[in-house]
């Protein structure tokens, strides 16, 4: 089986470069069959999930890259060595140093050879159509009432300075995946090469030994999973993409302030894009007598398809549920459920969600992903409340009998304990298929008639949920008006005349 790089340098030599399979075969040694399988290859998505083991020595490397920085611009001489850096490191965060000494001295080599690099690349700015650029930019949103940071992602193309947005709440590679897909269902298109600066979403932080950035291996898949071309700018190097970061303050002062506010992310972003066209219809800068989507519709010709085929980009990743049906995951509690506690779980780590699924991936429970705070706790009670109801002296003093609506906190606290478990189960219903609002409802009705059992909130539950026209009437006749019939007696004494001759 070949690795993801060496199927990228097949089908960039077909592809792009447009040798022959003969060719190719020549040129790599590999089996003919071997080659044109992963030419007419289409589906990249990994069957196995797989973690990649990070090194030891990633997690020293901040920190002695910013030791060198500060020390940048002092003479050699008062320079920290090696095992200095080394005695610092065991001393200030020795549970990020878990390399020898001997290790420390390559890693201060490649760090002082990435900083103290003279050589400079400049790339021409006119880009050809097909390519675009892709880069974050922090923005406020309003959650609650409270605002909260949040990032733009935006994607242009330089060679009509069309541009796209998305809103992600976080820069992970899940963020970036849906972002891209979600633009490129909405154009239609997937451009040929796609500009990144060095994001950990999509490089890793070790280098080849040309001192080239690596693709990240589940990007490299989704790169090929898409047919485009991962392309990665030098650090500190904002020039080589300036049409990206021009777009990012634009969209900023545009449509982000002041703060946005929305329920529902997925279909704000579907919005936005939409809002990301009518922006295109202006005149281009350069040639005020065309727009950029006209100009745009130029340069979709030179871009691939769509892959028709779904991709699987998510993490999955399994964490154990704790004795309160809870699991720890970033930081941040999420509830599974009670029946799962002591167990490990899948979680599938999505842009914006995640989701709890048992050893046979099915879902169990789902949450919107946290990435702001940490410590919190999120709880979906519904799955807890057969739990409550078997120990209903509990109930006040669960966090659940907080959440209540004050009219279900009084009533509940005069139900004795049998009349509190139908109540629960009642309650449960209630919330899977409405919400406390249509519980505080039927409630308040029960009340007004002074029916406080269990059973006749079932009752008050299906008379308001059913359809009012069943037992009101309609206004207006449902059937068709027949013409009338006039019956003339007449005609029935003449057959009976007839009938007795």
């Amino acid at each position: 089986m070949l690795t993801i790089t060496q199927v990228d340098y097949i089908r960039n030599m077909y592809f792009n470069k447009g040798l022959k399979v003969s060719e190719i075969v020549n040129r790599t040694g590999h089996a003919r069959g071997t080659v044109e399988k992963y030419i007419q290859k289409e589906n990249f998505n990994k069957n196995e999930y797989t973690r990649t083991k990070e090194r030891k020595s990633d997690l020293i490397r901040p920190f002695v890259r910013e030791i060198l920085l500060k020390e940048k611009h002092k003479k050699k001489k008062k320079r920290h060595t090696a095992k200095n850096i080394f005695k610092r490191a065991m001393k200030e965060v020795p549970e990020l140093c878990l390399i020898k000494e001997r290790r420390m001295r390559t890693i201060v080599k490649e760090e002082r050879e990435a900083i103290y690099e003279t050589e400079e690349c400049f790339l021409d700015l006119n880009h050809p159509g097909g390519e675009a650029q892709v880069d974050f930019g922090e923005i406020d949103i309003s959650e609650d009432g409270e605002v909260v940071q949040a990032n733009e992602f935006v994607m242009t193309f330089p060679a009509s300075n069309a541009g796209f947005c998305q809103i992600t709440r976080s820069e992970t590679m899940e963020a970036v995946c849906q972002s891209l897909e979600n633009i490129f269902d909405h154009i239609g298109k997937v451009p040929d090469r796609i500009w990144f600066d060095q994001m950990a979403a999509a490089c890793l932080r070790q280098k080849d030994a040309d001192g080239n950035p690596i693709v990240n291996e589940r990007f490299q898949r989704f790169a090929l999973h898409h047919g485009f071309e991962v392309v990665f700018c030098n650090p500190n190097s904002g020039h080589e993409k300036g049409s990206v970061e021009n777009k990012v303050g634009y969209f900023r002062n545009n449509f982000f302030i002041p703060e946005i506010s929305f329920k529902d992310i997925e279909a704000y972003n579907k919005q936005l894009l939409i809002t990301c066209d009518k922006d295109n219809r202006r005149p281009h800068y350069k040639d005020k007598s065309r727009t950029i989507a006209s100009i745009f519709s130029n340069e979709l010709d030179k871009m691939a398809d769509v892959n028709p085929i779904p991709y699987d980009y998510t993490k999955l990743k399994k964490h154990h549920v704790r004795k309160n049906g809870h699991a720890m995951v970033d930081g941040n509690e999420y509830s599974v459920s009670p029946k799962y506690a002591g167990k490990k779980v899948w979680v599938r780590y999505m842009a914006n969600t995640l989701v709890f699924e048992d050893e046979t991936h099915g879902e169990i429970t789902r949450h919107e992903r946290c990435f702001h705070k940490k410590g919190k706790k999120f709880t979906h009670w519904v799955d807890f409340i057969n739990l409550i109801a078997k120990r209903p002296r509990a109930l006040k003093y669960s966090e659940f009998y907080s959440m209540l609506p004050e009219d279900w906190q009084e009533y509940t606290a005069s139900l004795g304990k049998e009349d509190l478990q139908k109540a629960l189960h009642f309650l449960k219903h209630c919330l899977l298929n409405k919400d406390f609002h249509f519980a505080s409802r039927v409630l308040y009705e029960n009340k007004q008639n002074n029916v406080l059992e269990p059973d006749a909130l079932w009752t008050t539950y299906y008379r308001l949920d059913e359809d009012p026209t069943l037992y009101q009437g309609v206004k207006e006749h449902p059937y068709p008006q027949m013409p009338s019939y006039q019956v003339a007696l007449t005609d029935y004494d003449a057959l009976m005349r007839r009938c007795e001759t």
